[in-house]
């Protein structure tokens, strides 16, 4: 799961709306395939990892998130996942989201899939603050760099600024 949660990291303001997603799938200890979510409309972590691996059939998926079971810009990961013939899906955060939430572990399962969730959960939870806040408060996370003097100035009175930062900050 630690490295499906590095692969999540590349999507990292790529990926928006979606979630970053990370996906490993593993046999007998050796990593077959690979994926992260791509930009917007593009594949998610699973299909990736999917296309990346020779022969799935039989391993386990690590997933960051539990798998899409709808159809959206994508269809779903589900799908592909089954038709791969995937024996067992690890899952870090059961998603949320209203047209998931744990409503693609009971289609994994119900296609005779062993499902596993919450490993690493803490992790992914922090991954994917922005995600869930969006999901959870309709509001964007977002973050601001404010430099100002110590006198609550940003710039000189003629407007010529002044390094009041430095790179480290």
């Amino acid at each position: 799961m630690d490295e499906a949660i590095a692969l999540a990291a590349r999507g990292i303001g790529q990926v928006e709306p979606n979630p970053m997603v990370g996906a490993v799938i593993v046999r007998d200890g050796r990593i077959l395939g690979r994926g992260w979510t791509q930009p917007y409309g593009g594949d998610h972590a699973e299909v990736r990892a999917l296309a990346d691996a020779d022969d799935p059939a039989g391993a386990t998926m690590y997933v960051t998130l539990e798998p899409c079971c709808h159809y959206g810009k994508t269809p779903p990961c589900t799908d592909a996942i089954i038709a791969a013939g995937i024996a067992r899906v690890v899952v870090g955060l059961v998603d949320p989201f209203d047209q998931v939430a744990g409503r693609g572990m009971a289609r994994l399962r119900e296609a005779g899939i062993e499902v596993i969730a919450g490993v690493r959960e803490p992790q992914v939870r922090r991954q994917l603050a922005a995600y869930l806040k969006l999901l959870r408060e309709k509001k964007p996370w977002v973050i601001l760099k404010w430099a100002q003097t110590l006198d609550g100035r940003v710039a000189t009175r003629t407007g010529d600024s002044r390094w009041i930062s430095n790179e480290a900050s």
